[in-house]
């Protein structure tokens, strides 16, 4: 519940932003479904566990969601975008050095940017390019604690307008949550110990139908 609750309060500063800076404000709605990949990070195997894990896995699945875009000017649009994985997540058996199915988890992405429009809107066809900054949470199964992580994405992709309200999109994004932090040791003209931090590296492909209103 918290977690919804600071998605809708921000969501909601989001729009407020958008209404006091335009009053007349447009704004972009694009449901989407698509495919996202797999990612893994390691982790410290636990003395408790009967099998040794050094790694954790999110497993590729189909995702869904939507974007939410207001436009600031003719080629800058504010975006919030939410993507979700009903997904699962294999560790990493050191002994055998292979993956098992671990623990089923509901995997929500909520991210807040910019997308830029490399066109003007005379054209049909806009390539674009975004990024934000957000977080992620995993609502895990099998008695495993939810997380929520610092995440972020880069990307682009295509808005084509079929007509005055409805449109046609496509979106390539590259999107890392911080998994886990470890020291390592790094050796240039002396040798010293860092921390080193792990991202779950993944990648989204989606498409969706744009509402413009």
């Amino acid at each position: 519940m918290k977690i919804r609750t600071i998605c809708f309060a921000m969501v909601a500063i989001f729009l407020f932003a958008g209404i006091s800076a335009n009053a007349q404000n447009r704004w972009e709605l694009t449901p989407f479904v698509g495919y996202e990949t797999s990612g893994s990070y390691p982790v410290a195997s636990s003395g408790n566990s009967t099998i040794p894990v050094d790694r954790l896995r999110a497993n590729a699945n189909v995702n869904f969601g939507a974007f939410l875009d207001h436009n600031l000017t003719e080629n800058f649009q504010l975006e919030f975008m939410w993507n979700r994985n009903n997904s699962s997540y294999s560790a990493h058996d050191i002994l055998t050095n292979s993956y098992f199915n671990a623990f089923h988890s509901d995997i929500d992405q909520f991210q807040f940017g910019g997308l830029y429009m490399l066109r003007d809107s005379e054209h049909k066809l806009r390539p674009y390019a975004a990024a934000s900054l957000g977080f992620t949470h995993d609502s895990n199964s099998n008695a495993n604690p939810d997380r929520t992580a610092f995440s972020w994405s880069i990307g682009g992709g295509v808005k084509y307008s079929l007509m005055k309200h409805v449109g046609l999109r496509g979106d390539l994004r590259y999107l890392p949550t911080y998994g886990s932090s470890s020291d390592q040791l790094y050796c240039d003209f002396g040798c010293y110990t860092a921390t080193a931090r792990h991202f779950l590296n993944r990648g989204s492909f989606t498409g969706g139908i744009v509402f413009k209103f």
